[in-house]
């Protein structure tokens, strides 16, 4: 059916329903449309006429899908933007249109999910866009196969699809993105299970569960590069058997070869190591033990040819890829944990990861992910792809993780579902969180708060992504939300694979965007606290750390003034922060960021330009492992008050914000060894405290002692006194080991987990988080269970609880933890067992919270069932 030209056709949409300015310019990459055909309920159940040449299209109500083929501008298109502009198509029509965008070689397939308007029958509400995005039209993904193989027509009226209805739920079923990740999941967590019990490596020291941690760890690497992948910055030959035949002396399917050469030198000595640093290690003294160098020479058919392979791939930064091996040597306590070695006979005999886990074609890993498509934009409320984005896999590993914690190993290893807080729980809670908070935060021009908290609701509302906020809020608001923005402090004390923390950069990355879509606020923001911060620096000997510092502000926008890069990267910069008990969770949480970020950038193929990617930011101190319930005593903290104490605290924490942008490895490394010599120094400080203390209180029962008449009374007084002061040093020395701790905690270290959290301490943050949000664990009181009964009389000896009462669910103490933890004015959003509601051990807590707290709202869920697998 004749569509007329590209402007006939939009302003026929423009007459039906008109479109904002903003929506017709999505027409402007537009050379041509055309109305394909219309399938009718009446045609799908007389297949005879499917495909009959149509005169007309009908424009009413009718059951009825409607294909309009449109011919895009040869060049790259985001998600978001086919995404609106299919909705604005179909803002047009009556009936739902299915678009098919073809784009250079690529076409993508966009379905609009409409369902009817409550209150006005007469028309839809556009809800998500699904597409299937960038079919390659030669060569296409195998998965892009077997979808239009299962939306195809024919098929589905032979599978009895009989009436509109029918071929609605048939195509809802095979767009549905969460079955595609529970399949995934399944297969994923078979694989895991293979290869926890194939391999063997050398133990990190965390006892139980060091291999799943291992593997766990494995494949956290391997998805990032997968997302690598998937913008061209990594050879796929890399993940065929076949080049492991050509670049391996010897290949074999049992054979760990694969696994050091390959896998391990693109892990640690290419994509953790700058590309004009990048050679083979002499063997020598001054290399051995250098991680960046690559190794296993000897087991390369062309080592120089491998080499010139891996230029292509960039300089990626941020920690995932660092190798986990110290530098001191075994002998002098070093560690080798990823045992990347030329040592093999000595260092790496405990290391055995058989080349069958990656590439054996029925059940390696890596036929396993070319099985399904993969996007490295994470999906939203708003559209999503039918691929396998960085959220999606978050709940995967939320499983595995599941599935080795010993807490919940059992259910875990009988479950296919969610431990995962599904999004649309989590988009939920962090846009009420977000809204409560910025109200708080930033004030309206008028005098109406029920107003201003709408207008917030709308601001950052996934629905009303496509409008211009700025028509809802004039300048002056504008500056003071972005400001409040950029000042928010938000926590997930549990964070897990990081959904809550990734929510909360969505939201508040869309409301900048609203807000400031040119940057300009965000960028002068970014650089007037990049100036408060070197005023601030303890060790800034000039100028030149914060002229660097801003000249790198500017050269960010400048490369991304179009993108979110910069509101993502300085978003993670300002505030947002995720404590776990598990090391390895925090590394996932770490791997969404990073997605995050680099989905962002524009590869390009100039080596001297790291192919476009700018180094990522190293998340350590933003993703803490650590025990967020038990805090630091108050007798400890006391010890950690005095103005020593403090100049050093201050040091600390602004080598802290330098590594966070370091972005090549030896500044890396001269701010951590700057941060030991601090940490070294607060360590004398607390000795010298503790002489000190001892000496003024020797110096006091001396000059007692010397008041008093005669020499025995004063020898006396003085062996009771030294007897008395003997004691109070055993508890001093407590106190005192305990305020070592802090001394002794190194961000740095992948593996540790720390037994206590203290934001100041280990972000920074004195006086309290606008927003604490998340999941914390349910784990019932069980005192059978040595491991849980420590854990528990830890946190009731902490005494920084007023809600434990009898046999108390972990979430109790989480719930008044996370409320804690606020500074006046925030918001804590968590989603808890409904036995706060009804339980008798959770009557203390209800009743303190309604004396401390004001309570905006309950959402009460006793009988829908949100989780596939919690109680």
């Amino acid at each position: 059916v004749e569509a007329g030209g590209v402007a006939e056709f939009r302003d026929r949409l423009h007459a039906a329903r008109p479109l904002t300015d903003r929506q017709r310019a999505l027409f402007e990459p537009w050379r041509a449309v055309e109305i394909v055909f219309q399938i009718t309920d009446s045609e799908i159940g007389d297949k005879r006429g499917l495909f009959d040449d149509a005169e007309g299209f009908d424009s009413g109500r009718a059951k009825s899908f409607l294909f309009v083929a449109a011919d895009l501008e040869d060049r790259a298109y985001t998600r978001t933007h086919l995404a609106d502009t299919a909705r604005a198509v179909n803002r047009g029509f009556a009936m739902p249109v299915v678009v098919l965008f073809r784009h250079g070689r690529a076409v993508t397939l966009a379905v609009v999910h409409r369902r009817a308007h409550r209150k006005d029958t007469d028309r839809d509400v556009l809800e998500k866009v699904t597409l299937v995005k960038d079919i390659r039209a030669v060569d296409p993904h195998r998965a892009h196969v077997d979808i239009l193989a299962d939306l195809a027509l024919p098929g589905m009226i032979d599978a009895g699809v009989r009436d509109f209805d029918g071929l609605h739920a048939a195509w809802e079923k095979v767009l549905d993105v969460e079955a595609l990740n529970r399949r995934f999941y399944r297969e994923l967590f078979a694989w895991f299970q293979r290869a926890a019990a194939a391999c063997r490596f050398p133990d990190d020291g965390a006892g139980e569960g060091s291999t799943e941690r291992h593997v766990i760890r494995l494949v956290t690497r391997l998805l990032f590069i997968w997302f690598l992948k998937e913008k061209r910055l990594v050879p796929e030959e890399l993940f065929d058997d076949d080049f492991a035949r050509r670049a391996l002396k010897n290949h074999e399917p049992d054979s760990t070869d694969y696994y050091r050469t390959v896998l391990q030198n693109l892990f640690f000595a290419t994509l953790n190591t700058e590309i004009d640093k990048r050679a083979f290690s002499t063997r020598t003294r001054t290399t051995h033990r250098d991680f960046t160098r690559y190794r296993y020479r000897s087991l390369l058919s062309d080592p120089d040819g491998f080499m010139d392979l891996l230029r292509s791939v960039p300089f990626v930064n941020g920690g995932l890829f660092d190798c986990l091996d110290d530098f001191a040597g075994v002998s002098d306590g070093g560690r080798r944990i990823d045992a990347f070695t030329d040592n093999i006979k000595t260092h790496g005999k405990n290391l055995d990861v058989p080349a069958r886990l990656f590439l054996d074609r029925d059940e390696g890993l890596f036929p396993l992910f070319q099985r399904y498509k993969f996007t490295v934009e994470e999906n939203t409320p708003l559209d999503q792809d039918v691929a396998l984005d960085p959220e999606l896999l978050g709940r995967a590993f939320e499983n595995l993780l599941a599935a080795y914690n010993p807490e919940t190993r059992q259910t875990a290893r009988k479950a296919t579902g969610s431990y995962y807080t599904p999004r649309h729980i989590v988009d939920y809670m962090v846009g009420e969180a977000l809204a409560a908070a910025l109200a708080a935060r930033a004030h309206p021009a008028d005098d109406n708060p029920h107003w201003w908290r709408a207008r917030l609701g709308y601001l950052l509302d996934w629905e009303d992504a496509a409008d211009d906020a700025a028509e809802f809020f004039d300048a002056d608001e504008i500056d003071g939300l972005v400001r409040a923005i950029a000042g928010l402090r938000v926590l997930d004390p549990a964070a897990g694979s990081g959904a809550f923390p990734m929510g909360v950069l969505h939201r508040l990355t869309l409301a900048l965007r609203r807000l400031d879509p040119g940057n300009e606020r965000w960028e002068a923001l970014q650089k007037d606290l990049a100036t408060a911060r070197a005023g601030r620096a303890f060790d800034t000997p000039d100028e030149a750390a914060r002229n660097a510092e801003l000249v790198e502000i500017s050269r960010i926008f400048e490369t991304y003034r179009d993108s979110d890069f910069g509101r993502k990267l300085y978003l993670i910069q300002n505030g947002i922060y995720g404590v776990d008990v598990q090391p390895v969770a925090c590394q996932i949480a770490k791997l969404r960021f990073f997605v995050s970020l680099t989905v962002e950038q524009n590869p390009n193929d100039d080596p001297a330009d790291n192919h476009g990617i700018r180094p990522l930011p190293n998340l350590e101190t933003r993703f803490v492992a650590a025990d967020a319930l038990i805090g630091l005593r108050p007798e400890t903290a006391s010890l950690l008050v005095n103005d020593e104490v403090a100049t050093k605290r201050r040091a600390i924490a602004e080598v802290r914000e330098r590594y966070f942008l370091a972005d090549n490895r030896k500044d890396k490394r001269a701010r951590i060894r700057e941060e030991q010599d601090h940490r070294d120094e607060l360590r004398k400080i607390l000795e010298n405290e503790r002489q000190a203390w001892t000496a003024a209180r020797e110096r006091c029962i001396e000059r007692k002692a010397s008041e008093l008449p005669n020499h025995g009374v004063r020898e006396a007084f003085r062996s009771a006194e030294l007897a008395k002061l003997a004691q109070r040093r055993r508890g001093y020395d407590a106190d005192l080991a305990e305020a070592r701790k802090v001394a002794d905690w190194d961000p740095y270290d992948q593996n540790a987990r720390a037994d206590w959290f203290d934001p100041g301490w280990m972000f920074g943050v004195t006086d309290g988080f606008d927003v604490t949000l998340g999941n914390p664990p349910y784990v019932r009181a069980d005192f059978r269970d040595e491991r849980h009964k420590a854990a528990r009389a830890a946190i009731m000896a902490s005494g920084d609880y007023d809600t434990l009462r009898e046999k108390w669910d972990l979430f109790v103490p989480f719930m008044e933890k996370s409320f804690r933890l606020l500074r006046d004015g925030g918001v804590s959003s968590l989603i808890v067992s409904d036995a706060f509601g009804h339980a008798k051990y959770a009557l203390e807590a209800r009743e303190w919270f309604l004396r401390n707290a004001l309570v905006e709202r309950v959402d009460f869920f006793s009988r829908i069932k949100i989780f596939d697998a919690a109680v």
